[in-house]
């Protein structure tokens, strides 16, 4: 891949967003953190390389849908964590254009052969 893909980590939790960076940065990616939508929102206008995103929704109010939507609208492919995943909650993020959804707590191993594999797909489709 050359220059590491940039991976935009989105959650309400500070510690757990650092601990999934660090995770994410000893696998060979570029992290970038936001715990809010604005700090999101601010990212996603400077950085114009966004490989992923990883969206942690629990916390969130309905905005995040639409952020996920303008994710799809961009080609930038999107992982959702969340507590519990209920049927509506895995529908609505589907239909707004989530890859990968995966229910917390996430298996380290899991989490890293899931955006490894939607790294390789990116990398094939792009």
């Amino acid at each position: 891949m050359g220059e590491a893909a940039l991976i935009l980590a989105l959650g309400k939790r500070e510690r757990n967003l650092e601990l999934l960076a660090d995770l994410l940065k000893n696998g060979g990616y570029d992290v970038e953190i936001a715990t809010s939508m604005g700090e999101f929102d601010e990212l996603l206008e400077q950085r114009d390389d966004v490989a992923l995103a990883d969206h942690d929704v629990d916390g969130f109010t309905e905005d995040i849908w639409k952020r996920c939507e303008q994710l799809n609208a961009r080609d930038i492919p999107m992982l959702v964590l969340a507590a519990q995943i209920p049927p509506a909650m895995r529908q609505k993020a589907v239909s707004r254009g989530a890859q990968t959804i995966l229910e917390k707590p996430v298996d380290k191993a899991d989490l890293q052969a899931t955006i490894r594999g939607l790294m390789e797909y990116i990398r094939m489709n792009r």
